[in-house]
């Protein structure tokens, strides 16, 4: 994905502020069982040339002269406050019926269909934006979260929406408690249990802002959110990587700050939320960082895709701003 900006600063629907804290923000608590659902307690290369933007960014990416930066000389963070909006008590109802994607009389052979979401005049339809995170699984119930993104190459957003798909594609906002993620864009989710987890994303309205680096979780069931800010070394900030789940660990690999782009893997165990002594564990460095060499580990890249299957994680493509990767 190329996202193209043409000036570096965006207006912001919220103010941010900042904050710190260890697991902070509520009272909720979460824990994994065996397969990772987290419940309530209290190297082939193509050489084609991307945009001059390749990314989710708020900012536009600086082109291929100076080396970026490694975030980690970097200080300081941020942690902003989330917007809040009305909630709708929408939970009934018929769905609604599929349409075709096309009047071709082959088109039952395809999987594709279109289903219209719906809306209220009181909160009309907050798309298109992107950049946004959205949970790639929905919830037993058929629940699909997004938060985030942007609208109109200019506006970020912080708001959390959700769509009913096992009910009449309902989309409506929701309203949460305590602090949960600002406005950003390029982060990352994934739905475990009762627990809509949000990290990364660009957070910079200005260029000497800090990324916000830190892990966010949301209870579905009180919509409250929890903030995992353990002690010790942590991921730096960034957009355009991906989050996934192996057992009850999470994992964050690649992603990029402007220009700098990062093949380093982390991982985070959700049963150790609430354990005093839970870290953020440093699994591979980035290669220009100490870590191993390019051809031992994937190439850096951001707006990859990676998926779970039989405990492994496969990598697919993505970009590190000169060339695009289609390899596995």
């Amino acid at each position: 994905m190329a996202f193209l900006f043409g000036k570096k600063n965006k207006n912001v629907d919220k103010a941010m502020k900042d904050g710190s804290g260890g697991v902070a923000g509520s009272q909720t608590s979460f824990s994994t069982t065996a397969n990772g659902r987290v419940n309530e307690k209290g190297a082939s290369q193509q050489s084609s040339t991307p945009g001059s933007s390749v990314n989710n960014s708020i900012t536009s990416l600086q082109g291929g002269g100076a080396a970026t930066p490694s975030p980690e000389q970097v200080n300081g963070r941020r942690a902003p406050i989330a917007e809040q909006a009305q909630d709708l008590p929408l939970r009934n109802g018929s769905a609604p019926a599929v349409q075709s994607m096309n009047s071709n009389p082959n088109a039952s052979l395809y999987p594709w269909s279109v289903r219209k979401l719906t809306y209220t005049t009181s909160h009309p339809s907050p798309f298109p934006r992107y950049g946004a995170a959205v949970n790639s699984v929905a919830s037993k119930e058929g629940d699909i979260y997004l938060m985030g993104g942007l609208i109109n190459s200019s506006t970020v957003k912080g708001d959390l929406w959700m769509v009913e798909a096992g009910g009449n594609m309902a989309c409506y906002p929701l309203a949460t408690t305590a602090e949960g993620p600002g406005p950003r864009v390029g982060h990352a989710s994934l739905l475990v249990g009762n627990a809509f987890i949000v990290y990364g994303g660009d957070t910079k309205m200005e260029d000497a802002d800090v990324l916000d680096e830190t892990l966010y979780l949301l209870n579905t069931s009180t919509r409250q959110w929890s903030r995992a800010v353990p002690a010790g070394p942590r991921p730096s900030g960034r957009y355009g990587h991906s989050l996934n789940i192996l057992g009850s660990k999470i994992y964050v690999f690649g992603g990029q700050v402007e220009g700098y782009f990062m093949n380093d893997l982390v991982a985070f165990d959700l049963n150790q939320l609430q354990v005093p002594t839970n870290r953020w564990e440093m699994l591979i460095r980035n290669s220009d960082d100490g870590g191993p060499a390019v051809g031992q580990v994937p190439p850096a890249r951001t707006n990859h895709s990676i998926v779970t299957y039989n405990e492994k994680l496969y990598l697919f493509g993505g970009t590190n701003g000169f060339q695009w990767f289609n390899d596995v």
